[in-house]
């Protein structure tokens, strides 16, 4: 039995020994060649350094006494190489010190002259043993490294997709920029991973109407970004009827074409509007959607419009539309739910709440620097982790102005008209300023960074620029000029 256990582990084993005194060496070699094994063998250390590379070798038995480099002096070289075998030091010293000296120098075990074969044997089988393991672990290593490989070249595949399908998503969203007749619009999208749920979208319909929704599929990531894909196509201008000017046929039509054919429950929460430019006159169609944010000059309010259940829910269910009048001072914003439901580890949930608060605090921002800063206030309490993906759009109506066309510079050739606009500026604000001190018995002063008005009414050139993009809005009611 023993026999048939030591043949199976010292299969293919190459045995090198390294004994200096002839008639030890032959003898061990004898000992070990009648035992089947394939040995190898040397007179000195300086030898079996040179011998190793030259062929696999398993197990190194040296003695510890040598001329030259020594049997622990041979161990530390050995195992400083990449594949150091096993080794058996033989030695006549039987001590504790001389045990820790071979240990320390990496010496795998240990055989007292003079020694008994059956005991050379058995050491020799352990020793197989471990060096069976050893190169099954070794095979297996190279194995699981070819699989990382394969596996690090697949990622890094998948990651280059993974950012060429996060370019095409945000290719297909609108950028800020100029609509029809004036009206204007700024987004903000901010994935959570490379691919997001959310979707958005503004088009013109005609010459008077504008098309605009914000599409939000439950989760993130790449079968969330597939599924919001899917319906953006439904809502392009060449799949669905915006020409019908009906928020609701559209969203109907959209609730019953819903699909989850992994049949996860997943839905999505949408809210799809048509404005007319010319009348300001908005028609709204909410599918589980939080509700629009109005901006006007006065500060930020939540919109309570009558809001259906999210898309996929029920396939019966029928969508009405919301109708109001966005004026000439108001912008329409609209966002996903990402936007306020972020945590912060301590203090929790942002909450809708604090959006609108925040939003009614930064109200006299442009729509872009207030997008950024939503973004930036998101990102400070989400620790800079993003949890969701966040999508804004803010439409503006273009504003009321007080003069409709404004020279390009105001140099000395341009002081009359210089002149004539300061005075009524100046005239303007006077009586606003003086009706205050009637009714309030106090003087009103404009916002800082604004002309103030109180006892002494100063405006120079400096004060005012003279652009052709620039105009300036006055408020009778507040006895304020705005920049």
């Amino acid at each position: 039995m023993l026999e048939t256990l030591f043949q199976q582990q010292t299969q293919n084993l190459t045995i090198l020994v390294v004994e200096d005194t002839q008639s030890e060496r032959f003898f061990i070699v004898g000992l070990l060649t009648s035992m089947g094994l394939n040995v190898i063998c040397c007179d000195s250390a300086e030898q079996a350094i040179e011998q190793y590379p030259k062929q696999a070798i398993d197990i190194v038995i040296s003695d510890w006494r040598m001329p030259g480099l020594t049997g622990p002096e041979l161990c530390l070289h050995l195992k400083n190489l990449t594949s150091p075998p096993y080794i058996i030091l033989l030695t006549a010293n039987n001590l504790a010190e001389h045990i820790v000296t071979g240990i320390e120098s990496g010496a795998d075990d240990f055989i007292a002259k003079p020694f008994i074969p059956s005991v050379l044997k058995v050491r020799i089988l352990a020793a197989a043993r471990i060096v069976n393991l050893q190169s099954r672990l070794t095979d297996k290593n190279l194995k699981l490294n070819d699989a990382l490989n394969k596996e690090h070249a697949y990622l890094e595949q998948v990651k280059d997709d993974l950012k060429s399908a996060a370019q095409l998503q945000g290719s297909h969203l609108p950028s800020s920029g100029q609509l029809v007749n004036l009206w204007s619009l700024a987004t903000r999208f901010k994935p959570a991973q490379e691919l997001a749920g959310d979707i958005f979208q503004c088009i013109n319909i005609d010459q008077e109407n504008i098309g605009f929704y914000l599409l939000d599929v439950t989760g993130h990531g790449i079968a969330a970004s597939m599924q919001s894909f899917t319906l953006a196509q439904q809502l392009s201008c060449s799949s669905c009827h915006w020409e019908s000017l009906d928020p609701a046929l559209i969203v109907n039509q959209l609730n019953r074409d819903f699909e989850d054919p992994e049949n996860t429950g997943r839905f999505a929460t949408l809210i799809l509007g048509i404005a007319n430019t010319l009348t300001g006159e908005v028609k709204l169609t909410l599918a589980g959607h939080p509700q629009p944010i109005l901006l006007d000059k006065h500060g930020a309010s939540l919109m309570t419009l009558d809001a259906g259940l999210p898309l996929g829910i029920d396939s019966q269910y029928r969508y009405e539309n919301n109708a109001f009048s966005l004026k000439s001072h108001q912008q329409l914003m609209l966002y996903s739910d990402g936007l306020y439901e972020c945590r912060h580890p301590k203090f929790g949930e942002f909450s809708l709440e604090r959006l609108v608060n925040t939003c009614d605090q930064a109200h006299q921002l442009n729509p872009e620097a207030l997008l950024h800063h939503l973004c930036h206030s998101m990102e400070l309490w989400q620790q800079k982790k993003p949890q969701d993906d966040i999508s804004m759009m803010i439409i503006s109506a273009p504003e009321l102005t007080l003069l409709s066309t404004i020279p390009p510079r105001c140099d000395d050739t341009d002081e009359l008209s210089f002149n004539s606009l300061k005075n009524e500026l100046l005239q303007s604000a006077f009586e606003a300023a003086e009706a205050n001190i009637l009714n309030n018995n106090e003087l009103s002063t404009a916002p800082e960074n604004n002309i103030r008005v109180g006892n002494e009414i100063n405006v120079n050139k400096e004060d005012i620029d003279i652009t052709s993009q620039k105009t300036l809005n006055i408020s009778n009611t507040s006895g304020r000029i705005y920049e």
